[in-house]
This record gives C-alpha cells, structure tokens and sequence, in this order.
C-alpha cells in the first residue's frame, strides 16, 4: 500500500504541479480552514492523549496554526515569477530552488503531536512538495481526528497517509522527516530530530531563584515529554539546598494538579504513572543513589547520588516528569560527568552563572545548542531540531529545510584558468599564488587564565604583605642604624 501511495506522489511531482504558487496557497489555506474549525475538538483530542493542560493544548494548537499562516504569508507568487524569468533577461538566478519531490514524515506523537505533525507538513507543502504521512492505526483519539481532517482538507495527489514505513529502495527517493528515530549519522536526505540528553548546570554564582524557575518549568511543562526538558541539573555543592529550596517552591502549582471537586485531575492519572515508572527506573540503577525529595501527585523531585568513587553513565533520558538534582563540588566537577557519560552531543545545556563561568561552560561541554541564564518556553514545543542544521527556537522546520539548491547563471566568470592557453598566464597566475602570506604582526599581551589567575592571587595575598614586611624591616633597620652612629 506504502509502495503504491508513494509512486502515486512521484506522479504528481514529476508534473510540478505542487511548484505553483497559487496552488500551495490554496492548499495551505484549506487546511489552515479545516483545522481552525475544529480547535475544540483537536483541544479535546490533545488533552485526552497527553498529559497536557486546557491552556497548554490551546498554545500548542495556536502555535501550529500560526506556523501554516506565517507559511501561506511568505508565499510571493510575483517574487516568484520574476525569479523564474530572471535568465530571460540576462541576469544571474544564483538563489534558484527546487522541492525535493516527496517528503515522508514519520511524526513523534509523545510529545506536542499535533505540532509535530503540522509544521513540518506545512513548511514540505509551502516548499512544493508532495508529503506521505505516516499515522498508525492506533485507539487514540488525535491520530484519527487527524487522518479524517487532513484528508479532507488537502488534495489526495499531493498528500496521502501510510500506516507502515517505506522499504529502503521507496525511501532513497524521499526526504525523509524522522521525528522518533535515531540515526547516528543521517544522511543528507534525512531531517533526523535531535534525541540526546538535555543537562543544566547551576553554579554558586548563579541566580538561584530565575534558575530554579526556569529548570522547573522546563521539566514539568507539557507533561514533562519535551525533547529539551532537563534530564539532569548538577548544582554547586555550596548552594544545593539553598537552590532546592526554590524549586520547591516554584514547583507546587506542577505537583498537584486537582479538579475543583478536590480530586485529581483528569491529567493526572498518566502523569503519575510515568513520574512512578520513571522512580523505579532510577531507584533500580547500580550507579546512582536515589533520595525523593517530593512527591506530588504529578512529578517528583529527586536527588541523585553516584554510588562509585569513579566517573559512572548518566541515568538515560527522560520524558517523565520527575526533576533529578545531583550535587557538584565545581565546574570542572561538572564538565568531567558529562564529557565522560558518552561521545555524544547533548541536545541542549543550560548553564546558569556569572558570565565568565557560563563562557567556560559551553567551551568544554558539546551541545546542539547552550542557552545562558535563559530557558526559552517556545523550546518546549514541537520535536527536536534536525541534526546539522542552526537551532530554530521559534520554528524547529522551516521551508528551505524542503528545497534543493538549483542555480542558473548567465553571466560567464571573469577566471581565464580553463580557457587561457599561454604559458606566460600560467606563470603569471603560479607567482601569485606561490607568494608568502603575509602574518600580520600580533599583539603583544599575556592571556590571563585559569592558572594564571591563580597566581597572581597567591602573589597577592603572599606577595604584596611579604614585600610590606621586607620593606618596613630595611627602613626601621636603616633608620636605627644611622640614630646609632651618629650618637657615636
């Protein structure tokens, strides 16, 4: 079936008839349309799959929706012509693009479903691709909601739904959109989501109370699914209780989730679940002590605690709401546990400390993207950003992610390599290029760092009272001596 709905899309592509500008507005409308129209039921959808509030399942059906308008807005059908009439005037179209073709989407429906699911079928489409779908057959209610509107609101030759994954032949012709997949090096027809661990650090120098905000609502946030919630948060030893405590208290209104009768929300029940599955995971660890600091009845707050005198594996990634704190004596304590936990790259880091603290940081901790003193809330929403491409923390899927370079040039190149025949060009052109670059002269200055910074302490505070003692010494010594001989 995978086969037949994919050589139905090549089709389609092939005639170009998804390039039109008029046509991708018309399609990008229409599902704008029939989405907007059914806000309730796709908020209804939300909240009995997730483990999302009413205001978080509108934010994350307003954000979806805002996506397809942004795209519809973009597309300039008389930008459009003139860059496709270009060459007929003489004039270079060096920025020229084309669609992939078919773009296949297979969608993380754990997290943010109905975004994960919108975005990037709205940027593939605004792009002028044709898209395969790939939606399960599954009890939940968005995933049948949303083969029923999609189907509905896009033309079936440019868009149609799968429920298995295409062989490996079918797919080396698409782009593929792999939202749930590891892949360890994807290649360069595969938007593959980021999938690696997510870890904070909080330093003493830090503001204590902003972090705790940030790390809180970052983890406990839309059930705590998100691919950029914080797996870990290692705090300075000096300031770990004075940072739990602010945790704390930004973490009630996440813990208790209650309906106004007094019993537990309808949300709840699945919160608690994971944050009960994700404790005993941790409490069977051979390398981590695990001390429950609170439980609510939607998340946890833990301490962890290596078990070893060596460096161990961090707990896995989490998409639980449970907040797992570890204590470190200093930065270096901190870059050690995380470079020595495996050879890839995290997600995100947030570190949060003086400006020069959180500079070292992000030099010596491997990330996909670091945030400083900030966690953005729009980070929370939608999969991960695809792997090699610039973090896009208000879209993780933007139409030229969907296009193909394909440039027309006119005007010829001013080199005379390849055409020039004579030999007194080439020798010409070899003297130049054999010159000695010319090193400009550097600026003399001493780079003060970590170990330098620790001397000139210790001169300071040994030094400088040293020097004052010698120096008073010779004048008092000086001074009696010559009272002396000249009493003589």
């Amino acid at each position: 079936m995978a086969a037949i709905v994919l050589a139905n899309l090549h089709a389609t592509a092939l005639t170009s008839r998804s390039h039109n500008p008029f046509f991708r507005r018309e399609q990008l409308k229409s599902l704008h349309d029939t989405l907007r129209r059914e806000i309730n039921s796709i908020r209804k959808a939300l909240q009995q799959d997730q483990n999302v509030t009413d205001a978080e399942a509108s934010i994350e059906v307003a954000t979806a929706l805002r996506h397809l308008t942004e795209h519809y807005s973009q597309i300039n059908p008389k930008a459009e012509l003139e860059s496709e009439y270009r060459t007929t005037k003489g004039r270079d179209a060096a920025e020229r693009t084309e669609p992939w073709g078919v773009v296949y989407i297979e969608p993380n429906l754990g997290h943010t479903p109905f975004l994960s699911v919108i975005e990037p079928l709205g940027a593939a489409m605004a792009a002028g691709n044709c898209v395969a779908l790939k939606l399960e057959n599954t009890p939940r209610a968005l995933p049948s909601l949303l083969r029923s509107l999609l189907l509905k609101a896009l033309q079936p030759d440019v868009f149609h739904i799968v429920v298995t994954s295409p062989s490996e032949e079918a797919a080396s012709n698409l782009l593929l959109v792999l939202q749930d997949t590891r892949v360890e090096r994807p290649k360069y027809a595969q938007l593959v989501s980021s999938c690696g661990k997510v870890i904070a650090v909080v330093d003493r120098t830090a503001d204590l109370s902003a972090a705790a905000e940030a790390v809180v609502a970052a983890r406990f946030s839309f059930g705590g699914t998100s691919p950029y919630a914080p797996d870990m948060i290692f705090v300075n030893e000096f300031v770990k209780e004075d940072f739990v405590e602010q945790v704390l208290r930004h973490a009630i209104r996440y813990l208790a989730t209650t309906a106004p009768n007094g019993t537990l929300s309808s949300t709840s029940q699945p919160k608690k679940r994971n944050a009960r599955d994700a404790l005993a995971t941790l409490a069977e660890s051979k390398d981590w002590y695990t001390n429950i600091i609170t439980q609510g009845s939607t998340g946890a707050i833990v301490e962890l605690s290596n078990r070893h005198t060596t460096h161990v594996p961090l707990p896995p990634k989490s998409s639980a709401p449970v907040l797992a704190i570890s204590a470190i004596s200093s930065l270096d304590h901190a870059i050690d546990l995380i470079t020595n936990d495996s050879n890839d790259r995290l997600s995100a880091a947030y570190h949060f400390a003086a400006p020069a603290h959180t500079k070292y940081l992000s030099q010596f901790i491997r990330s996909e993207v670091t945030f400083l003193n900030h966690i953005p809330s729009s980070l929370l929403l939608g999969p991960g950003a695809p792997l090699s491409y610039k973090v896009d923390i208000e879209n993780r899927y933007r139409r030229e992610h969907f296009l193909i370079a394909s440039p027309v040039l006119v005007k010829p190149s001013g080199t005379k390599i390849l055409v020039e025949t004579t030999g007194k060009y080439a020798e010409k052109l070899l003297e130049d290029a054999a010159k000695e670059i010319k090193e400009p002269k550097r600026a003399e200055w001493i780079a003060i760092g970590f170990f330098e910074q620790g001397i000139l302490i210790g001169l300071g505070v040994y030094g400088i009272p040293l020097l004052t003692c010698v120096g008073a010494s010779l004048f008092f010594g000086i001074r009696a001596g010559l009272r002396r001989f000249a009493v003589i």
